[in-house]
C-alpha cells in the first residue's frame, strides 16, 4: 500500500477501536518466535543472485542497518560489535513473494498462514481477502509492521468490483459507466489503494471503475470481466491479469464472437446461470480456434501495456484430478474444518467423461504454452498460489514454492522463475523501487540458500536463514515458525471438536 495512505489510515484506525455490531473480541494471539531485531547486519563472502540479469555476483558483503541494505561489495563496517553471518559457499536471493493469496480471511486463519510464509522465505505477500473491513485488514498489517506479530509484508489487493448487485459492490449486471466510475471512486476515498475487477461487470460498468483508478493512481488488477475483451480491459487501465481462461480466449481467432454471446448471456434472463453455461458451452470453440500468432500479439500488447499476469498452474491441479497425498507433512498444518471441506469438494466433483476430462487437459496444456509464450516474450509473470481459497490441496507457503517450480517445469529459466517470485511482484505492485532486488537503499527482506537457485529454482527450499524487518530468523526460528502454525492449526481443530460436542 501506499506509505501516506498507510499513514492516514492507521492514524484512523488508532481512534476506531470499538468493535462492530455483532463483532466478537478477537482471542489472544499465541506467541510468537521472534528474533531480537538488530541495528546491523553483515552477511560476508556471500553469493548475491542478481534477478534482473539473471547471474551470481560472488564474494559479496552484504551490509544491512536498520531493516536496509546500505551496501553490496567488498565493505564491511569497521569495529567487531556488528552481528555477521558468514555466507561462503551459500546464495543469497530477494525475499520471496506470493503474489496472490488469501491469508487473511479471518484472525484464525491468519494464526496459522503468516508464521508459514515466513518460514518458507516468503517476506511478501498480496492478499485478495475482501470479507473482512478494511480496519481488521490494517490492524494485522500494523501488528506486523511494528514487531508485534511475525509474518510477511502485505500488500492488500482491494475490494472487488463486480456486477452481481450484493453489498460489497453496490453494482448491477448492467450498471452505467458513471456508476461505475462513482463506486470505485468512493473505495479510494475510503482509502483502499488497489481495486479488483470482477467477472460480472458490465463493459460500460468497467470503463468506469478502469477510468477511476487511472485518476486515484490505483491498480486495477484481476480477472478481465466476461463482457470484456483482453484488450479492451488493457487498454483501459487493467495493469494485472489474473486468471487465464479469459487470457486463452485471448488467443482464440473468435474473441469477439464469443465475448459478445457473453455480454448479451448477463443481460437476458437469469444472467448467471446463462453466463456459466455458456461460458461451458465455447469451450470447444476455444480450443478450436486458438492460434499461435494471436497468442504473440496478445503477449506483444502485454508487454507494450507492462501488464503483470498471474498464471496459477498450481490452483487448476484439482479440477484436472491431481491431489495431494494424504501423508503430505503440510496437512499438519491445515485445520481439521479445513481438510474436511477439501475431502467434501473432492467427493462432490462430478464425475468426468474422458472426453470432458481430455478436454481440460487440452485446456490446460494450451494455458501452459501460453504462459511458455508469455515468458518467452517477456510478459511480466507474477507467480500466486491461490492458497486460502475455496480450492483444495493449496497450503500457504509450500504452494508458491510449487508454482515457482510449475514454471520451470513448462519451460521458464530458473532465472525467469525467480524473477516470478520476486521482482516482477514487487513491480507489480508498485514496489520496483524498494522490494524485490538485492540493492543498495532496498528493504532488507532476503533469503539464505544453501544451493544456487539459478541451476534449479527447487534450490529455493534449501533455506538456512531468513532476513525480515531487521531480524535474522535462523534454522531453528524459522522451524518454531513451523511449529506454531501447526499448534494453530491443531488449536482450530479442538475448537472445532468441542463446538461439535457441545
Amino acid at each position: 500500500m501506499k506509505p501516506l495512505m498507510i499513514l492516514g489510515l492507521l492514524l484512523r484506525l488508532s481512534f476506531s477501536g470499538h468493535l462492530a455490531i455483532g463483532q466478537r473480541p478477537a482471542a489472544a494471539i499465541p506467541p510468537v518466535v521472534m528474533p531480537p531485531r538488530v541495528d546491523e547486519l553483515v552477511i560476508t563472502n556471500v553469493n548475491v543472485v542478481n534477478v534482473d540479469h539473471g547471474e551470481i555476483e560472488p564474494h559479496q558483503n552484504v551490509v544491512m542497518r536498520d531493516g536496509v541494505i546500505l551496501s553490496v561489495g567488498k565493505w564491511i563496517p569497521a569495529g567487531r560489535g556488528v552481528p555477521t553471518v558468514d555466507g561462503t559457499g551459500k546464495y543469497l536471493v530477494p525475499g520471496l513473494w506470493d503474489g496472490h493469496t488469501h491469508a487473511l480471511t479471518s484472525v484464525e486463519d491468519e494464526r496459522v498462514a503468516l508464521p508459514l510464509y515466513v518460514a518458507q522465505g516468503i517476506t511478501s505477500i498480496r492478499d485478495v481477502t475482501t470479507a473482512r473491513p478494511l480496519n481488521d485488514l490494517l490492524r494485522t498489517y500494523q501488528s506486523l509492521e511494528t514487531g508485534g506479530r511475525v509474518g510477511p509484508r502485505i500488500e492488500l489487493a482491494g475490494p472487488v468490483l463486480d456486477g452481481s448487485g450484493d453489498w460489497r459492490s453496490g453494482l448491477g449486471l448492467n450498471a452505467s459507466r458513471t456508476e461505475g466510475w462513482a463506486r470505485a471512486e468512493a473505495l479510494i476515498r475510503a482509502g483502499w489503494c488497489n481495486l479488483q475487477p470482477g467477472p460480472y461487470l458490465s463493459h460500460d460498468a468497467f470503463r468506469g471503475i478502469a477510468s477511476a483508478a487511472r485518476e486515484g493512481r490505483v491498480h486495477l488488477i484481476g480477472p478481465v470481466p466476461e463482457a470484456v475483451p483482453v484488450l479492451d480491459a488493457v487498454s483501459a487501465g487493467q495493469c494485472g491479469i489474473e486468471q487465464t481462461d479469459k487470457l486463452l480466449l485471448g488467443c482464440s481467432s473468435r474473441e469477439a464472437e464469443l465475448v459478445a454471446a457473453r455480454a448479451l448471456a448477463l443481460g437476458g434472463a437469469r444472467p448467471l446461470t446463462t453466463l456459466q453455461n455458456r461460458i461451458k458451452a465455447q469451450q470447444h470453440d476455444i480450443l478450436a480456434s486458438f492460434s499461435a500468432s494471436r497468442c504473440t500479439e496478445l503477449a506483444q500488447a502485454l508487454v507494450d501495456y507492462c501488464i503483470s499476469v498471474t498464471p496459477g498452474l498450481v490452483a487448476r491441479d484439482f479440477s484436472l484430478r491431481r491431489d495431494v497425498d494424504p501423508e503430505d507433512p503440510r496437512l499438519r498444518s491445515v485445520p481439521a474444518a479445513v481438510r474436511q471441506r477439501w475431502a467434501q469438494a473432492r467427493r462432490d466433483r462430478p464425475r468426468l467423461s474422458a472426453s470432458k476430462l481430455a478436454t481440460i487437459r487440452l485446456a490446460d496444456s494450451l494455458q501452459r504454452r501460453m504462459v511458455a509464450t508469455f515468458a518467452k516474450l517477456g510478459v511480466r509473470l507474477v507467480a500466486g498460489s491461490d492458497a486460502g481459497s475455496d480450492t483444495p490441496n493449496l497450503f500457504h507457503g509450500g504452494s508458491l514454492h510449487e508454482e515457482l517450480e510449475r514454471l520451470q517445469a513448462i519451460g521458464l529459466t530458473p532465472a525467469e522463475a525467480l524473477r516470478a517470485g520476486t521482482v516482477n511482484p514487487a513491480m507489480a505492485t508498485g514496489h520496483g523501487f524498494d522490494l524485490g532486488r538485492i540493492y543498495a537503499g532496498y528493504q532488507a527482506d532476503v533469503v539464505l540458500l544453501n544451493a544456487n537457485p539459478l541451476d534449479d529454482i527447487r534450490n529455493l527450499r534449501l533455506i538456512q536463514a531468513v532476513v525480515l524487518r531487521g531480524r535474522l530468523f535462523d534454522l531453528p526460528a524459522l522451524a518454531g515458525l513451523a511449529t506454531e502454525a501447526e499448534q494453530a492449526a491443531q488449536l482450530q481443530s479442538a475448537a472445532q471438536a468441542t463446538a461439535i460436542v457441545r
